[in-house]
C-alpha cells in the first residue's frame, strides 16, 4: 500500500455508488464483476459525478470496448497481466500528473479572467458606484446567495460577472442564463438537463445549466419570470445542491455560487401568488441594488467618455471629443433604459458627428412627451393598473367601470377572482 494514497476497496458496486459523495479523486473499476456489469457502472458513476476519474481493469483486450470506454470519459484502460501491480501505479501516477496540469490551466486560465476585468467596468464617481464596489467585493468572497435588483439596462449582468472575476475560491465558468427567454416548457430541461428518451426528441444525454456551472457561478437573469410551478424544483435544487436530469432516477451532486436578477418587485409578486415566498428567502441572502441613471447624473459625462473611447477602439478610429451642450443635453434627458440607453445613443453621435465632434445635434432622444409611463411592466400590468384606477375612483362601481373602459363586466369579475384587482 502506497503511504500517498489513501485507498478504499469495495466488493459491492453499490455501496461504492452510495459513497461517491466523498469525492473520490479516482475510481478504479474491474470491468468483469459478478454484481453488475463494468460498463453499467461506469454509466451510473458518470451519472452522479460527470467529472469523476475512472481507471478500468481488465482481463480482456477488446479494443472496440476501450476505444467506446475512452470516448465515454475513462481515463484508462489497462490490461491484467503479472506486471499488473506496476501498471496500475504507473497509470494512477500519470492521470494525478494529468488532473494537477489541469488544474494548473484552471488556475492560470482564472488568473487571465481577473486581469482581463477591468474595474473600468464598473465605473463612476458617484458614491452609489463606490458602495457598489466594495458590495461586489464582499459578495465575492462569501458563498451566500446573491440577488441584483434594477430597472432594465443598469448593469445587472456586468456586475455578477464583476463578483464572478472578483472570486478567488471558484474553478468553474459563468453560466448565465435570461429566465424570460426561454419557453417555460423547456426551461426545465436547459436548467436540470436531460437523459437519452426522456421525451421526444431527446436523441441524446444534455447536461444542464446547474452542472455546467459546478465550481462557478450561475446566473439567472429575470428571476421574476420562471413558472410557479418550476420554482419548486428550483427551489430545492438551490437547498439542497443535487439535481437529477429529467428521465433520470440518479441524484447528482452540484456545487456552484448562485446570483439572480430581476427588475421587478418580487414582494410584490409575492403577494399577487407569481412568486413562491421560500423561494424569495432563499435567493434574497445577499442584496445589491443598482439604483437608475437619472439618479447618478453625475456619472453621465464619464459614462459618455467611456463608451465614446471603447467605440474608437473597437473601430480602430479617432477618439471624438464631446462638447459641453452635447453633455448638458444628456443630462437633461431621464434615460428610461438607463446605462444600456446612453450606450446606444453615444455610439449613434460617434456615427453621425463630423470631424470628430460630438455637438449637441449629434445627440438624438427619443420623443420622452409620447412616453406616458417611466416604469417597465407589461401589458397586461398597465391594463389591470388602469382598470383598478377606474374602481377606486368610481367607488367599485363595476357597471359603470365597463361602460367607460368599453369592457365587459365579467372580465372585471375575472380579474378580481384571478387576484389581478381588487373589489371592495
Amino acid at each position: 500500500m502506497n503511504p500517498d494514497h489513501d485507498v478504499s476497496l469495495y466488493s459491492d458496486p453499490f455501496k461504492l455508488l452510495k459513497d461517491l459523495s466523498k469525492k473520490p479523486d479516482l475510481v478504479c473499476v474491474d470491468f468483469l464483476m459478478p454484481e453488475m456489469d463494468g460498463k453499467q457502472l461506469i454509466d451510473k458513476i458518470f451519472k452522479i459525478n460527470p467529472n469523476q476519474d475512472i481507471l478500468v481493469i481488465s482481463g480482456q483486450s477488446n479494443i472496440p470496448v476501450v476505444i467506446d470506454l475512452l470516448k465515454a470519459g475513462v481515463k484508462d484502460y489497462i490490461i491484467k497481466t503479472e506486471d499488473l501491480k506496476n501498471s496500475l501505479w504507473k497509470s494512477v501516477n500519470n492521470i494525478k500528473e494529468k488532473k494537477k496540469l489541469t488544474n494548473e490551466i484552471k488556475s492560470l486560465k482564472k488568473q487571465l479572467r481577473n486581469k482581463s476585468l477591468q474595474k473600468a467596468d464598473i465605473i463612476g464617481k458617484d458614491l452609489s458606484i463606490k458602495l457598489l464596489n466594495a458590495h461586489i467585493e464582499k459578495a465575492a468572497s462569501t458563498n451566500i446567495n446573491i440577488c441584483i435588483t434594477g430597472e432594465t439596462g443598469t448593469g445587472k449582468e456586468l456586475v455578477a460577472k464583476s463578483i464572478f472575476n472578483s472570486a478567488v475560491n471558484l474553478s468553474g465558468e459563468f453560466v448565465s442564463i435570461n429566465m424570460s427567454a426561454i419557453p417555460s416548457d423547456l426551461l426545465e430541461s436547459e436548467l436540470f438537463g436531460h437523459e437519452k428518451g426522456a421525451f421526444t426528441g431527446a436523441d441524446q444525454r444534455k447536461i444542464g445549466l446547474f452542472e455546467k456551472a459546478n465550481n462557478g457561478i450561475l446566473f439567472l437573469d429575470e428571476i421574476a419570470e420562471i413558472d410557479f410551478e418550476l420554482q419548486a424544483k428550483l427551489l430545492r435544487a438551490i437547498e439542497e445542491r443535487k439535481i437529477r436530469r429529467l428521465g433520470g432516477n440518479e441524484l447528482i451532486n452540484v456545487n456552484f455560487k448562485l446570483v439572480t436578477a430581476t427588475h421587478k418587485d418580487l414582494t410584490k409578486l409575492i403577494k399577487q401568488n407569481k412568486f413562491r415566498e421560500d423561494l424569495y428567502y432563499r435567493i434574497f441572502g445577499f442584496p445589491i441594488h443598482l439604483i437608475p441613471l437619472r439618479d447618478r447624473r453625475n456619472d453621465i459625462p464619464v459614462l459618455s467618455e467611456y463608451f465614446i473611447n471603447s467605440l474608437a477602439k473597437q473601430n480602430n478610429k479617432k477618439i471624438p471629443i464631446i462638447q459641453d451642450d452635447a453633455i448638458k443635453k444628456l443630462g437633461n434627458y431621464t434615460f428610461p433604459g438607463n446605462i444600456r440607453e446612453l450606450k446606444s445613443i453615444i455610439e449613434l453621435a460617434c456615427v453621425l458627428c463630423e470631424d470628430y465632434i460630438i455637438k449637441a445635434k449629434d445627440i438624438r432622444l427619443p420623443n420622452v412627451k409620447k412616453a406616458p409611463f417611466t416604469e417597465e411592466k407589461t401589458l397586461n400590468e398597465y391594463n389591470n393598473e388602469i382598470i383598478q384606477y377606474y374602481l377606486d375612483k368610481y367607488n367599485f362601481n363595476v357597471k359603470k367601470v365597463a361602460q367607460l373602459l368599453d369592457i365587459g363586466v365579467s372580465t372585471i369579475y375575472y380579474l378580481a377572482k384571478n387576484n389581478r384587482i381588487h373589489l371592495k
